[in-house]
């Protein structure tokens, strides 16, 4: 968690300093080690967000695209009382997920119903595997950047992100930053359009869309 309230201002982990969780409320501490981001720590997450993950320097770099009050934000449903923490928020209502690790298919689902206006950016070089046989198994892009790809072998990383939102995967500076724009699960086939990352943020920022327009992989 890089913000934490204290004494009603969001702050950043500073040597010994404790604070609250702007999520549960809760104490936490920060962790300022030399190898890894100083960072808030819950004594316990019992009560937190459940779908928080360790922040990785992925995503601390990803989050600091966008402008720091956009970050790290508490979204409520008024009606259930259900609260989680987004990523990234825009003031449009568009929220943007951040994910290195893998999560169960039904946690995507309760993810995508609860924010409704979401998109995925998947972190693709955490497997060395996937981002070079992706690469490998690219066609070559046409004029508008749309390639197709055949993807073999024991990797899930297109099965788990089977739905019908926006799903980008980063698979770093050699290998690029790809829209999967559909992938069939029986034949392994796909179609990913390549994306500048530049673009892509200041389009985010505008709010002028939620690219939901040509919907996800999974979208028929």
């Amino acid at each position: 968690m890089r913000f934490a309230l204290l004494e009603g201002d969001r702050v950043e982990a500073s040597p010994k300093l404790r604070a609250t969780c702007p999520g549960c409320g809760a104490e936490v501490i920060a962790k300022c080690g030399k190898h890894v981001s100083w960072h808030w720590s819950h004594l316990s997450r019992e009560l937190c967000d459940p779908w928080w993950e360790t922040e990785s320097e992925w995503h601390r770099n990803w989050k600091n695209r966008f402008p720091i009050t956009w970050q790290e934000v508490r979204c409520q449903n008024t009606r259930t009382g259900e609260w989680h923490i987004a990523d990234v928020k825009t003031p449009s209502g568009l929220v943007i997920e951040f994910q290195r690790s893998s999560i169960h298919p039904d946690e995507i689902q309760l993810r995508e119903d609860f924010h409704r206006s979401l998109i995925w950016i998947v972190d693709g070089c955490k497997n060395d595997f996937d981002r070079f046989n992706f690469s490998n198994m690219l066609s070559r892009p046409n004029e508008d950047g749309i390639a197709h790809f055949n993807w073999f072998g024991r990797s899930t990383l297109f099965k788990r992100w089977h739905t019908t939102k926006p799903v980008f995967i980063d698979f770093g500076p050699e290998h690029g930053f790809w829209r999967v724009l559909r992938f069939d699960l029986s034949s392994k086939r796909g179609m990913a359009g390549i994306v500048n990352i530049d673009s892509f943020v200041q389009l985010a920022c505008s709010g002028t869309t939620d690219f939901s327009s040509v919907g996800g992989p999974a979208t028929e």
